[in-house]
């Protein structure tokens, strides 16, 4: 293997300003079509300009820099004196949004270093990050060890390949009492651990202060995802993708505690109006599994060309807790709970009935007429609970379909092919027996 990876500036400054130019091409044409529903995804991918300017300017101030695995939200890393936070998957969310392709160059890179091709393309798309140098520099790297193996994997691979060393928080298997104090634990040495490697120290005040702001938008997320419930469903489909991308890249900041309010106040406009996405809902969808990170727009097209809303999605499922900022202990153990009640990690670890118990709810709670469940082709485990899946949506009448595809390459299978899935599933299932 060759020598350990470093901090290129040119290459790092380079793909981040061509995907902050591309993002703000993209917010311009949405504002030049005016679409309504484009309201609130145009204020969150704003989000991206602070998001990525605060990045260049920590790398230009010589702060350590910690990479956080996107399990672990970011406001307790701002409590750090000196150290800016950077979410290690932030590439593999935002290339596939510029540019369906977007991750794929880097996915060859690591699958060509010798990666197999069943880990997921999010962590070989992050792998082929580190190798072709466009990350930001990395004093330190701290990783559950949710929400698979595939992950897990990957981030064993990182540490042969930078400097920096890496921290491991057990995630626990069961969601118990006894759950959180282990997982506790581990997240008080993480502290421990930064403190120790990077010279720094937890500033308590200035981790509360985070934590307020972190403890508002999961409020609001929670508000909208309840609004959601309303037919006709206030917002569209792809605006809870969005949403929780920017949750684990800037949870914690008053520039996302702000959107989050933003999108919260105009859901309760448009039910107040008694408004929504469509006039007539033909038929209410759940997507239980993540989105085609390279086709959100799926989306506007189920709304468009079907009448059917997503009124909730795996993603906008909101299961996030809120932390007791009161003393350093409320803290670290309300943000274990929380990290192990937030999307994907409370869903991807223990018994089946972790994922199914909550796709059950997500049906029964928004008046959910068929269910659509990404059938993610590298996620072994979450193929192993297809079973359990059909066994739920058949004792409930509801119509399934479960989709194969990459979420983050679209290769293996194109966008093309999943919606004349899609299309066949509502034309011949839903449409007809409502």
């Amino acid at each position: 293997m060759r020598g350990r990876i470093g901090f290129n500036r040119q290459k790092f400054t380079e793909v981040f300003n061509d995907h902050l130019l591309a993002l703000k091409s993209m917010v311009e044409a949405m504002e030049a079509v005016g679409d309504p529903r484009d309201a609130c995804v145009i204020e969150v991918m704003r989000a991206a300009e602070h998001y990525i300017n605060d990045l260049f300017c920590a790398v230009d101030q010589g702060k350590k820099i910690v990479w956080h695995e996107f399990l672990l939200f970011p406001e307790l890393f701002f409590g750090f004196e000196n150290v800016h936070p950077y979410m290690a998957e932030t590439l593999c969310g935002l290339l596939p949004v510029v540019e369906p392709e977007g991750l794929a160059p880097y996915i060859d890179a690591a699958r060509s270093m010798g990666l197999p091709p069943d880990i997921c393309a999010t962590d070989s798309g992050f792998l082929g990050c580190v190798l072709q140098e466009v990350q930001p520099p990395v004093d330190m790297v701290v990783t559950p060890t949710t929400p698979c193996d595939s992950a897990l994997s990957a981030y064993q691979i990182l540490t042969r390949l930078i400097e920096a060393p890496v921290f491991y928080c057990e995630m626990p298997y069961w969601h118990d009492g006894r759950g959180v104090e282990l997982y506790s634990r581990h997240i008080w040495k993480m502290i421990r651990s930064i403190e120790e490697v990077l010279g720094t120290k937890m500033d308590w005040d200035r981790c509360r202060e985070h934590i307020h702001y972190a403890n508002e938008a999961v409020e609001l997320f929670l508000e909208e995802t309840e609004m959601r419930k309303l037919t006709p469903c206030p917002h569209p489909g792809k605006l809870q993708f969005f949403q929780f991308l920017f949750f684990t890249v800037a949870s914690g900041t008053p520039y996302f505690r702000d959107i989050c309010r933003f999108i919260a106040e105009d859901a309760k406009r448009l039910a107040a109006e008694k408004r929504g996405v469509l006039t007539e809902e033909k038929a209410r969808l759940l997507l239980y599994n993540p989105d085609p990170v390279y086709d959100v727009g799926i989306h506007d097209w189920l709304e468009d060309v079907y009448g059917a809303v997503t009124a909730l999605s795996f993603f906008g499922h909101a299961t996030a807790t809120l932390i007791d900022p009161s003393t350093p202990e409320s803290i670290v153990k309300d943000y274990a709970w929380k990290m192990m009640n937030t999307c994907m990690a409370r869903q991807y670890r223990g018994p089946h009935e972790f994922f199914v118990d909550d796709m059950i709810a997500a049906i029964e709670g928004w008046n959910i007429d068929a269910v659509i469940v990404t059938a993610h082709i590298p996620c072994k485990h979450g193929q192993a609970i297809h079973g359990f899946v059909r066994d739920a949506c058949r004792e409930r009448e509801k119509p399934l379909l479960l989709v194969e595809i990459d979420v983050q390459d679209p290769r293996p299978v194109s966008i093309d092919t999943v919606r004349d899935q899609v299309a066949d599933f509502l034309e011949t299932q839903v449409l007809p027996s409502l």
